[in-house]
């Protein structure tokens, strides 16, 4: 996974991320009402971590709960955009990183809690990922994670294969290996999941909901120029044929997502 051209395509998104993630928006509400119903005692924690915080939207509700919020994204641009709309908050502090590299920014049992919502889904080994939560988070420390999972945009994955670009969506986890990987962290994992939809009124609209926040870009529009490899026409005729007949005639996305509230 190349970690710096993913920083790059969110980086370019997030003057305008706002503005398109109308889904994410959703589902990072659906994230903060489960947190603060299953976790939140409402008691100050000393740190808190915000994993893949974005554009900040989830900052103001999550600085309440915490001395401290770190918030961590890969792509500085994002991290300006949260600081910019959170300069009046005075306990948030920005972290431009991988979270795939976190036993390098943060100490041993030293995070309170963590949350995340739709950015771990981006992680190199889930596996991994969950072993160095385990190893920051406190004693009796707790990650609220909301992540996309399979089977996600099946459908038009099998659409793109249809075409031979198959690799154009990504190949999310499942639930059974993010469970798996908990186990193995040694983190006592319970989950919440659901499915969100989000309907377009054409196939370009679809495929540009998913570039236009950063998350692709695999989405060529053979009447734009500058993309880097072109679909004809055709591919794209033929691909949108795939979908319709895959999909029952709608052109929609679905979101499968778990929200795992783990803990030590």
């Amino acid at each position: 996974m190349d970690k710096l051209h993913i920083a790059e395509c969110f980086g370019a998104a997030a003057a305008h991320y706002d503005e398109h993630a109308h889904v994410q928006q959703r589902i990072l509400d659906w994230s903060l009402r489960n947190m603060n119903v299953a976790n939140v005692s409402g008691d100050l924690v000393a740190k808190l971590v915000d994993l893949g915080s974005g554009t900040g939207s989830a900052l103001t509700m999550l600085a309440p709960l915490a001395e401290t919020v770190v918030a961590v994204d890969i792509a500085q641009p994002m991290l300006d955009y949260a600081q910019s709309r959170n300069n009046a908050v005075t306990n948030i502090q920005y972290q431009c990183a991988d979270f795939d590299d976190l036993t390098k920014i943060f100490a041993p049992n030293s995070v309170d809690r963590i949350f995340s919502s739709m950015a771990l889904q981006w992680s190199s080994s889930p596996e991994q990922l969950l072993m160095d939560i385990s190893h920051i988070l406190t004693v009796d420390g707790r990650a609220d994670l909301t992540i996309l999972i399979a089977p996600s945009f099946a459908c038009l994955r099998q659409a793109w294969a249809s075409i031979g670009r198959g690799h154009a969506v990504h190949s999310f986890t499942s639930l059974a290996q993010w469970q798996a990987a908990a186990a193995k962290a040694g983190l006592t994992c319970h989950s919440n999941i659901d499915v969100f939809i989000d309907a377009y009124p054409d196939f370009l609209s679809m495929l540009h909901s998913i570039k236009d926040v950063g998350a692709s870009t695999a989405v060529d529009d053979p009447d734009s120029p500058n993309t880097a490899t072109l679909l004809t026409k055709r591919q794209l005729r033929d691909a949108r044929s795939a979908f319709s007949a895959l999909n029952q005639g709608q052109f929609s996305l679905d979101y499968h997502v778990v929200q795992l509230q783990l803990s030590r």
